[in-house]
């Protein structure tokens, strides 16, 4: 039964992976991602149901379109199979046969989308999507409405998990003012403190203490990456995705590193 569930999370992680994928790319480009048929980038042809099947597509016309026979960007096939891993690694990692499980996973499968967008999004055009950090902060509001109702969690939790979100979020903004302050310029985009607001809705204290301290190391592994694969355009420096995959980690492992870490002082 885990292994059926595993392979539909994989297909469904592959299909929506291709979806978040046309979102942002439509975000990043100032395009309307709810209305629009998807179409190809060079010839504008609009594509049928059979041109837009997650890699088998790609792989079936040979990276091409097969209307005008222009070269289809890698990106597509992996974003569609990183989403499909992130989605069976979150499936991995806190899935099993129990209703708490099940809207745990949905929970954060979705916060996972929102994160996907928001890492996508900054890296293209150093803009973290409003719409997006919306979305996760509903998705919050409703699953846990239906943990409270179910008795999965208890108002005492709720508010702790909102105060969590606030202070980070607060905390971030302090931050942000005094390096601004010390450095002359902008130190964190508005978007990177509201990132961080929305994860501590879902992590609570320890998770978004965590964060902070995982989003740095996350961010300068990236960074020295970033200057010596290739050499940057431009100085400026998308955080969001340090921030997004710090917070996917977390959700899979932030019990764990809790553990770990307070087991020292006891």
């Amino acid at each position: 039964m885990l292994i059926y569930y595993g392979v539909l999370t994989a297909v469904f992680g592959l299909v929506f992976g291709s979806f978040l994928n046309c979102t942002a790319m439509r975000i990043a480009r100032g395009e309307d991602f709810v209305k629009g048929r998807s179409h190809c980038m060079s010839c504008s042809h609009e594509l049928s149901a059979a041109d837009l099947i997650p890699v088998l597509s790609y792989l079936f016309h040979r990276g091409r379109c097969k209307y005008c026979g222009a070269k289809v960007s890698i990106r597509y096939p992996i974003t569609e199979l990183s989403f499909m891993a992130l989605s069976l690694g979150l499936y991995m990692g806190i899935f099993d046969i129990s209703l708490g499980a099940v809207i745990s996973f949905f929970k954060y499968w979705f916060l996972t989308g929102c994160l996907f967008v928001i890492a996508l999004t900054d890296l293209e055009n150093f803009e973290i999507p409003d719409g997006a950090l919306i979305t996760g902060a509903i998705s919050w509001l409703i699953f846990t409405a239906a943990e409270l109702v179910l008795g999965i969690h208890d108002i005492k939790w709720v508010l702790h998990h909102l105060l969590a979100g606030l202070l980070v979020g607060g905390v971030m903004l302090l931050i942000s003012l005094v390096m601004d302050k010390v450095l002359g310029r902008d130190s964190m985009g508005g978007g990177d403190i509201k990132l961080f607001s929305l994860l501590g809705l879902y992590l609570g204290y320890a998770g978004t203490y965590e964060l902070v301290i995982l989003s740095c190391i996350v961010g300068l592994l990236f960074a020295g990456a970033r200057k010596v694969l290739s050499k940057p355009a431009t100085k400026e420096f998308p955080f969001g995705p340090s921030i997004a995959l710090s917070g996917y980690l977390l959700l899979i492992f932030g019990d764990m590193l809790t553990n770990w870490y307070f087991g020292f002082f006891m």
